[in-house]
């Protein structure tokens, strides 16, 4: 049975991380979880939040795709952006990505055309449900939120197609190029790039929609936030070694990659413990929400898709999934 948006009052959000082929994690999880509760996201949730590939997975779930379809979204998309072969591939495009874009974003438009076609963020808002999508305006030197217009006083959004808003909120900086979007309301045009520059972890803004927008009370909202795998960014070698100290003059080749994921996940820890503290503030412990994150073995990336991350990535999913800890915590967002 499907669950009316602020049923009696209350909202269920849940939120998707960024992160590129790490996405196919999170979908193996709803796969799972779906299967376990024998319940959709689509059904059970109201307003679904998305940064990057997290956003191509709430607009999916949002627009009443099953977990499972997702997952085999990922799994078809994901080797056709990240082409890798041979596997050196892979470092050559992080020195192309010195000057362009190292990918191209052609298998991304066709992907998410197949899976969207003409469904528009309106549209979803017809399905009962919401959502709340990430991407930074280099127009306009500002974030954008790209939301339905589930509010009196929101009335922009709605227009858009729901391809082009997880295209532009995709579209990580050095890997993928801009997006360019024409607003549906004006002619304006503006230039796109991925939301996780900052907002990685866009569980903070759901739950300020729902007290803003939506007038929900706190203590009626509850709130699953689900990472990508994480990865370890601790450099614990002491500085007194010689290669540490010549590490802390390091530029743009030896920062490498981590320098993308630093800003990333920097922008989730924060966003993470800010809302942790304002729930509580807002009606003390009991306040239901529920951050879910794993780590990233060695060797996996936001854009490394070989046969062996695909296998390690659903396997990372689907063992979150299964633990009962997990299961037991997500009880109350299932009854």
């Amino acid at each position: 049975m499907k669950r009316k948006v602020c049923e009696e009052g209350s909202v269920k959000i849940v939120s998707f991380d960024g992160g590129g082929y790490l996405g196919l994690a999170s979908a193996c999880f709803v796969e799972e979880i779906e299967r376990y509760f024998k319940k959709t996201f689509h059904a059970n949730f109201d307003l679904f939040c998305g940064t990057s590939t997290g956003a191509i997975i709430a607009l999916g779930l949002a627009s009443g795709m099953s977990g499972s379809e997702v997952r085999r979204l990922y799994e078809d998309l994901g080797p056709r952006i990240f082409w890798n072969k041979p596997a050196f591939m892979r470092h050559l495009r992080f020195v192309r990505g010195l000057l362009v874009s190292r990918y191209d974003d052609r298998p991304l438009r066709a992907a998410l055309d197949k899976a969207f076609g003409q469904t528009r963020v309106g549209d979803i808002k017809r399905k009962g449900k919401f959502v709340l999508i990430t991407a930074f305006s280099v127009s306009s030197g500002k974030p954008r939120i790209f939301k339905t217009d589930h509010a009196p006083e929101l009335n922009r959004d709605d227009g858009y197609l729901v391809r082009d808003v997880a295209l532009a909120s995709s579209a990580a900086p050095t890997f993928l190029p801009l997006v360019k979007l024409k607003s549906p309301t004006s002619s304006v045009e503006e230039r796109y790039c991925d939301g996780g520059v900052f907002a990685n972890h866009p569980a903070l803004l759901g739950y300020a929609e729902a007290r803003f927008h939506l007038k929900v009370s706190a203590k009626d909202i509850q709130v699953l936030s689900v990472s990508t795998p994480r990865a370890d960014l601790a450099e614990r070698a002491s500085t007194r070694n010689a290669l540490q100290q010549f590490l802390l003059n390091r530029g743009v080749l030896l920062w490498g990659g981590r320098l993308f994921n630093i800003f990333v996940d920097a922008t989730s820890d924060i966003s993470h413990e800010t809302l942790r503290r304002i729930a509580a503030c807002d009606i003390g412990p009991a306040t239901l929400y529920e951050r879910l994150e794993v780590q990233r073995p060695h060797g996996i990336d936001i854009d490394v898709t070989t046969k062996k991350a695909t296998e390690t990535l659903c396997q990372i999913g689907s063992e979150l999934a299964v633990d009962g800890g997990v299961r037991k915590r997500l009880e109350p967002f299932f009854n």
